[in-house]
């Protein structure tokens, strides 16, 4: 495999001799959701640099493994490969340590900060917000009801709301609806904003539909457009100029 590629996962502190076993599988856990390749990457040696984890992707996949790399460095990775991310700094933050992460070319390609983490950085408040998802669970107690919703921006957010709003939720069960209410909101380091709790005050069923369906209902609509719109809007807005 002389055109495999090999990137070292380096935790530092840690030796192989002192690395509990158990803990190290904890980060490889969340190694392998971050990377998103753990089928074709092959772990081929542990080495003293610290705690030195090569491994080798296969070649066919290194784009699919540098593209993950960009898009963790600017913040564009699948939810779930940011969380893992960020469980991977937590773990070596508990661990009093930090780790990177290094191509063959000896550069650092991801940085683990881990116990350099400020944890004021993190800001948490509460406040109302509005946000569209997809409603996939939910689950009733005597006293309220438990939902879930995955989104583009938050990944899952879990919510809870009345019985009420429960029953008339099932209607829409697996259908992208817009919710209202409040929810505790928090800001890592990074600058992105999570939700780590939500509970559901309002509700409205939001209709997909294609660009065409939109222009069909448009036209549908029976507006009497004049003949150049846009030059009408370009009088007014220099109009509104020169009268300021």
């Amino acid at each position: 495999m002389s055109d495999a590629k090999h990137y070292s996962f380096r935790i530092q502190k840690f030796t192989p001799e002192t690395m509990p076993f158990g803990r190290l599988v904890d980060y490889y856990a969340e190694l392998k959701k971050m990377l998103g390749v753990s089928d074709n990457l092959h772990l081929t040696d542990i080495f003293e640099s610290s705690h030195g984890n090569r491994f080798r992707v296969d070649f066919n996949h290194e784009t699919e493994l540098q593209k993950r790399i960009a898009e963790l460095n600017e913040g564009t990775a699948p939810k779930t490969a940011t969380k893992a991310q960020d469980n991977l700094n937590a773990m070596l933050k508990a661990d009093a340590t930090s780790a990177d992460f290094v191509d063959s070319m000896g550069q650092n390609v991801i940085v683990f900060p881990g116990k350099g983490l400020d944890a004021q950085s993190s800001i948490r408040i509460r406040d109302a917000a509005t946000f569209v998802g997809e409603l996939y669970h939910i689950a009733g107690t005597k006293d309220d009801a438990k939902i879930r919703l995955t989104t583009e921006a938050y990944g899952v957010v879990f919510c809870t709301t009345t019985r009420d709003i429960a029953k008339a939720l099932r209607d829409f069960l697996f259908e992208d609806i817009k919710v209202s209410g409040r929810g505790t909101w928090t800001r890592d380091g990074s600058g992105a904003w999570d939700i780590d709790d939500f509970a559901i005050t309002d509700f409205t069923p939001v209709k997909k539909e294609s660009l065409r369906q939109s222009i069909d209902r448009i036209r549908s609509a029976g507006v009497a457009w004049p003949d150049d719109a846009l030059g009408i809007i370009r009088d007014i807005e220099e109009k509104g100029a020169m009268s300021g």
